[in-house]
C-alpha cells in the first residue's frame, strides 16, 4: 500500500473517531462533555496501542478534572467570541476597502471570511448557551 493511501486511511479513521466521540458526548455539557471527549480519545489511543498518546491524554484528563469549571469554560468561550468578533470587524473593514478599490476577487474573499466568522460566532454562542 503506498504512503498516500495509508495517510488517507489514517485521516478517515481519525475523523470517524472524532465523529463518534461527538455523538457519544453530545448529550453532555460543560466539563462533563470535555471529560467524555478526552476519555474517548484515550480509549481509541489504547486500541491502537499508542502509549505516548495515552499518557498525554491521561495527563490532560487529570488536569481537566482538577481545574475545569463551567464558569471557566464560559469565560474561555466569551474570549473566543470576542476574538472572533474582532476578526470579523477587520474583515468587514477589508471588505469595504476592496469595494472602494473595486476588486471583485478581494470582495469575494472577504465576504467568504465574514460568512465563516459569523458561523463560528454563532456556533460558539450556541455552545456557551448550552453550558449550565
Amino acid at each position: 500500500m503506498n504512503r498516500y493511501l495509508k495517510g488517507s486511511i489514517l485521516f478517515l479513521c481519525a475523523f470517524s473517531f472524532n465523529s463518534m466521540a461527538s455523538t457519544e458526548c453530545d448529550a453532555l455539557t460543560g466539563c462533563e462533555k470535555k471529560f467524555c471527549e478526552i476519555e474517548y480519545q484515550i480509549e481509541k489511543a489504547e486500541q491502537y496501542d499508542n502509549q505516548y498518546k495515552v499518557e498525554r491524554l491521561t495527563t490532560a484528563l487529570k488536569a481537566a478534572k482538577e481545574n475545569c469549571t463551567n464558569e471557566g469554560l464560559k469565560d474561555d468561550l466569551r474570549e473566543k467570541i470576542e476574538s472572533n468578533e474582532e476578526d470579523l470587524a477587520e474583515y468587514r473593514a477589508d471588505l469595504e476597502e476592496a469595494k472602494q478599490d473595486d476588486k471583485a476577487d478581494k470582495i469575494q474573499k472577504y465576504q467568504h471570511k465574514i460568512d465563516k466568522e459569523l458561523r463560528k460566532i454563532d456556533s460558539l454562542k450556541q455552545e456557551l448557551a448550552e453550558i449550565p
